[in-house]
């Protein structure tokens, strides 16, 4: 596996510096005018994103209407940062999030909702999102319900999917693919490693083993809008969309990395 602990250490540099120095205007901002905050915040991801090294190329467009529910895979804490550069919404986090070293602090200033996954409180869950679909707030939710090795898509929960219906809300799948190594394919046992899925494997301890790599390309695939009134039902829906994810991870691994970046 490639390594550079000088190459982790300086990005490991970058971060702190980074975070000295944004967060007391991010605080600031949030203080003064909530909407500003946010989008700072959304800057303030993308920082961390660039120094631990991952490119995006996007592909597709997003949903113009307001409220929209994001629908994504879900393989690493590093899908925050990099749906968190461009998607204006909020996302729905399992409780866990907000326990992580700076990355749940920076999640819960971004207006992070965090829902009980649990059988027993699904309803309640869904009543919280609702309450945010009426204000006209869009929403980004990883419908597996935890991460994955970043091979494969986990199947999804319908569960949420009866926030879309009960609205009519636009829902847009979205597939992340870390597919790229300094331009080059990325091997199948890297892939696995940018999955952050193992409870052995504790968030510092991954930061710092895909720190030491170069640089990982990474592809969004944005695909259709869907309608919820086209679906009978919240499990058609979730259906759909997790058809829609599959094929973008299929279709990134698939397809010469030169020719999906363009070059």
């Amino acid at each position: 596996m490639p390594q550079s602990p000088g190459l982790a250490l300086w990005r490991f540099t970058l971060i702190i510096l980074i975070f000295l120095t944004y967060t007391p205007l991010y605080w600031f901002l949030l203080k003064i005018y909530q909407p500003l905050g946010f989008r700072f915040g959304r800057f303030y991801l993308s920082s961390w994103r660039k120094c631990i090294g991952h490119q995006l190329i996007i592909k597709g467009e997003l949903s113009k209407e307001k409220p929209t529910l994001f629908v994504c895979n879900h393989s690493s804490y590093v899908d925050i940062l990099i749906l968190g550069t461009f998607v204006p919404a909020r996302f729905v986090a399992k409780q866990e999030v907000a326990k992580w070293p700076i990355m749940g602090w920076l999640a819960t200033n971004q207006g992070t909702l965090y829902i009980d996954r649990s059988r027993a409180a699904i309803a309640e869950g869904t009543d919280k999102l609702l309450d945010y679909i009426d204000k006209k707030e869009s929403l980004i939710l990883f419908p597996e319900g935890t991460t994955s090795d970043g091979c494969r898509i986990l199947p999804f929960g319908s569960s949420f999917f009866d926030v879309a219906m009960k609205k009519n809300v636009t829902v847009q799948p979205i597939t992340i693919t870390y597919a790229g190594w300094d331009r080059l394919p990325m091997p199948y046992f890297m892939r696995k490693v940018c999955g952050w899925f193992s409870p052995d494997i504790d968030l510092v301890s991954h930061l710092w083993t895909i720190a030491q790599w170069g640089t990982v390309q990474v592809i969004v695939d944005i695909h259709p809008p869907l309608k919820a009134a086209n679906f009978p039902s919240r499990k058609e829906l979730a259906q759909e969309s997790y058809k829609w994810i599959q094929k973008g991870l299929l279709d990134a691994f698939s397809r010469p990395l030169s020719e999906q970046m363009g070059k």
